[in-house]
């Protein structure tokens, strides 16, 4: 297979070239979407999070096409313990009706619970390294 090339014939760096899978990172909130989503991009992942929890439209979250969808699981307790949101009762179950087709969707899921920063960060670039 011969090497990539830039438009001038000249050799490109490994990667460059190809087109960067797209990622989507999907949860309630309080789950580490954000902080998912800017920890890969610190690591050139093209990656961001949708915000299908607020949405009433359930498939939100595919109309960019993505080539990967995140769900990241995260317990009541544990969102109680990251947010303090003032919500009332049953704010997070609406949140997961919301996000039924983007769980049901996904190709990997990552429970978030009991994580910090770093080891959500370093259990999905696992998951995205063994093709999940």
């Amino acid at each position: 297979m011969a090497e990539p090339q830039d438009s001038k014939g000249q050799r490109e760096p490994d990667g460059a070239g190809r087109r960067q899978l797209t990622i989507i990172i999907v949860g309630v909130c309080g789950s580490g979407k954000t902080l998912l989503s800017e920890g890969l991009k610190q690591l050139g992942y093209n990656a961001r999070s949708v915000s299908q929890e607020h949405s009433m439209v359930p498939d939100l979250f595919a109309r960019s096409w993505p080539d990967i969808v995140i769900y990241l699981e995260t317990a009541d307790g544990t969102v109680a313990r990251r947010k303090q949101t003032g919500w009332e009762p049953g704010q997070l179950a609406k949140q997961r009706r919301r996000l039924k087709l983007a769980r049901d969707r996904a190709d990997i899921h990552i429970s978030t619970d009991g994580l910090e920063p770093e080891g959500l960060l370093m259990k999905a670039i696992k998951e995205l390294e063994s093709g999940f």
